[in-house]
C-alpha cells in the first residue's frame, strides 16, 4: 500500500529519464520483526567506539611525531582529541574525561607540539591506559596520574601567559 504511493509514471517525459519506484527501505525498516538489542550488545558497541577513538588518537599522535611540522597531522590530532573528549562522558567519564580535557587545554593554545611532545605523549598513553582495567585500584592510580598531569599542564600554560 505505501509503496504504491511512491510509484511514478513509467512513461518518460520528453528529455527526461524514466522515473522508477522510490526505494525507502534504506530509511524505513520494513521488516516485520525488529532485532532486540541487549544491554551487553550496547556496552560492547560503546567499548568498541571508545577503542576506535583511542586508536585514532594514538594514530594521529604517531603522525605528528613522525612529521612534527605537518599542520594537517596536528589538525587531525586535535580533531581526534576533540571527538574523544566530547564522547568521554558516554565512555564512563572519570579519568578519560579529565585526561582528554587536560590534553585539550594544552594543545589548544600551542602551534607546534615539539616542545611539549613528552607531556602530550604522557596524556595520550594515560588515555589509552584508562581502558585497560576498570576498578577502584585502577581508578585511584588514574586519579593520581590525572592530578600530576593537570598540574604540569597548568604550569605549562602559565608559562605561555607570561
Amino acid at each position: 500500500m505505501i509503496k504504491s504511493l511512491f510509484k511514478f509514471a513509467k512513461k518518460p517525459k520528453k528529455g527526461k529519464d524514466i522515473l522508477t519506484e522510490l526505494d525507502i527501505t534504506r530509511v524505513v525498516d520494513v521488516a516485520p520483526e525488529e532485532a532486540e538489542v541487549t544491554e551487553e550488545d550496547a556496552l560492547s558497541d560503546v567499548e568498541a567506539w571508545k577503542q576506535n577513538d583511542l586508536d585514532l588518537l594514538q594514530m594521529t599522535w604517531d603522525d605528528c611525531c613522525s612529521d612534527p611540522l605537518n599542520e594537517a597531522a596536528a589538525t587531525a590530532f586535535r580533531q581526534a582529541l576533540h571527538n574523544l573528549h566530547g564522547a568521554s562522558g558516554a565512555y564512563g567519564g572519570g579519568a578519560l574525561t579529565r585526561l582528554s580535557g587536560s590534553l585539550h587545554l594544552l594543545v589548544s593554545d600551542i602551534d607546534d607540539f615539539i616542545e611539549d611532545a613528552a607531556l602530550i605523549n604522557l596524556h595520550v598513553q594515560a588515555c589509552r591506559a584508562t581502558s585497560v582495567s576498570p576498578g577502584s585500584a585502577a581508578d585511584d592510580v588514574a586519579d593520581a596520574v590525572c592530578d600530576a598531569l593537570e598540574r604540569q599542564v597548568n604550569a605549562r600554560i602559565s608559562e605561555y601567559a607570561v
